[in-house]
């Protein structure tokens, strides 16, 4: 459940009221500090450090349950929009590259601008940039490969 840490106006979002500013989502070893707006978007997913040792799909997939209940905050320039609405359509347990991801937002030439919306994603998790990859290797990811390779990992389980 998300936990208030700081707050200025109730809102309501998905199936919860929640006040907007800092909250945690948290499930088993995973703990997510989140930034709700005034409206009850979904601003911003800040992950731990580190990965977490006791970390499991079931932690995963529970978090993410709970962030989909957040209406997401519209940001960024059109070809950002739509690369992050493109990849939110990953879906667990698969993953593209770069360029193929480029290509499915209508720009195949654009995989280091793809790279670009990837690094600048406030959203990770719930925008699964962990599901982009390199051509020749795993990639970049804004909390480092550790995290990356992790979540990968996860989602090579069935869906809790």
């Amino acid at each position: 459940m998300a936990r208030v840490r700081s707050a200025k106006r109730k809102v309501r979002s998905g199936l919860h009221e929640v006040r907007s500013g800092l909250h945690e989502v948290r499930s088993g070893a995973l703990a997510v500090r989140i930034s709700v707006d005034a409206a009850g978007n979904l601003t911003e997913v800040t992950l731990p450090k580190h990965v977490p040792a006791a970390l499991t799909a079931d932690d995963l997939a529970e978090v993410l349950k709970q962030l989909e209940a957040f209406p997401l905050a519209d940001h960024g320039a059109p070809f950002m929009r739509k690369v992050r609405e493109k990849m939110r359509k990953i879906p667990w347990g698969h993953a593209l590259t770069y360029q193929e991801l480029a290509a499915k937002a209508g720009s195949p030439k654009a995989s280091r601008a793809v790279g670009q919306a990837c690094a600048r994603n406030p959203l990770p998790l719930i925008i699964p940039c962990h599901r982009v990859l390199a051509e020749n290797g795993i990639g970049g990811f804004g909390y480092g490969v550790e995290w990356k390779s992790a979540l990968l990992a996860l989602e090579t389980e069935a869906r809790p």
